[in-house]
């Protein structure tokens, strides 16, 4: 994200008291200290070998918040929780639930992660949202911004996001009340501490509409570029409508459909089938000269941002 630098009348300077000059220097520090956040976060170096248990959770700066099944084992990585993955991978889900709950007993913030992904997607059990939040709670309890263990931090500040995203929405039929003002409190922290891409994607949404905060489309576009460059699949997409609808950029067809392209590359047809209809959608819709040019476009952008890079999560905190 940048920051926008305005020139101050030099009479602002003239004789400033002993309080004021304090102020300005807290005020500067603080901006210091966000934007070298900030770079710190743009520029960390990536690795291509993170794969195993954390390839389930969102990524940080600049990785992929991909959904994939965890191969390798951390120190909290037990023998029911082995049991629970396999079965998960294999669709047996009530294997898998069984010994989630047996990890979760005891006290395993993995097996309470999973879990509430099982409760909020609703796989092998109905949807519950008021079950799926209060195993993210659980998660987020653990939560320590002086935690040295890179993967137990990235779990807890992933069930952060997840409870976020209850609060921003709300959901009435599970108790869960609607407050958008507390998810964006939530998001900045995260997004801005973390370069989490969730978090920045909402609130790339919230700023543009209002939401929780003042509102302010052309930083919403800022926040969803950043949570693009990681390829968060819902950003892509969501740039993408805007593109063809002419909402705070100019009508282009061509880069809707590059933008549904990335998005498709980013997400899986399970977890978003959304994305991949309507990408389809849009693809019938173009002319062959309008989807060639989309697909180099997309080409270019995925050659500079992967989607399959990982990043060294160590380098960015």
């Amino acid at each position: 994200m940048q920051t926008s630098i305005q020139r101050v009348d030099s009479n602002v300077f003239a004789k400033p008291s002993s309080d004021r000059l304090a102020k300005r220097a807290v005020t500067s520090l603080v901006c210091l200290i966000a934007a070298l956040l900030l770079l710190m976060q743009t520029f960390a170096p990536a690795r291509a070998d993170e794969t195993g248990v954390m390839a389930d959770f969102y990524s940080y700066l600049p990785a992929v918040p991909d959904i994939k099944m965890p191969e390798i084992s951390i120190p909290f990585w037990t023998d029911d929780l082995k049991k629970a993955k396999k079965a998960y991978n294999k669709g047996n889900y009530d294997r898998a639930m069984k010994f989630f709950r047996r990890a979760s007993e005891d006290g395993n913030i993995v097996a309470d992660w999973y879990l509430g992904h099982m409760y909020r997607t609703g796989r092998g059990v109905q949807r519950d949202d008021a079950t799926a939040y209060s195993y993210y709670s659980r998660v987020a309890e653990f939560y320590d911004p002086d935690e040295t263990d890179q993967n137990r931090l990235r779990i807890t500040v992933d069930a952060m996001v997840r409870i976020a995203d209850y609060q921003r929405t709300g959901v009435a039929s599970a108790g869960i009340t609607q407050n958008p003002a507390a998810a964006a409190r939530a998001y900045l922290k995260i997004a801005t501490t973390y370069g989490h891409p969730a978090a920045q994607h909402a609130l790339g949404i919230m700023s543009i509409k209002g939401q929780g905060m003042k509102r302010n489309p052309q930083q919403g576009l800022k926040w969803l570029i950043a949570a693009a460059r990681k390829r968060h699949a819902s950003s892509e997409a969501y740039l993408g409508e805007l593109y063809l609808e002419g909402k705070l950029v100019r009508p282009d067809r061509t880069r809707a459909v590059m933008w549904y392209i990335l998005a498709k590359q980013s997400a899986r047809p399970e977890e978003n089938p959304e994305i991949f209809n309507r990408a389809a959608q849009l693809e019938g819709r173009v002319s062959k000269d309008e989807r060639l040019e989309a697909e180099a476009r997309a080409k270019v952008w995925n050659e500079q941002y992967p989607k399959d890079r990982r990043v060294n999560v160590a380098a960015e905190q």
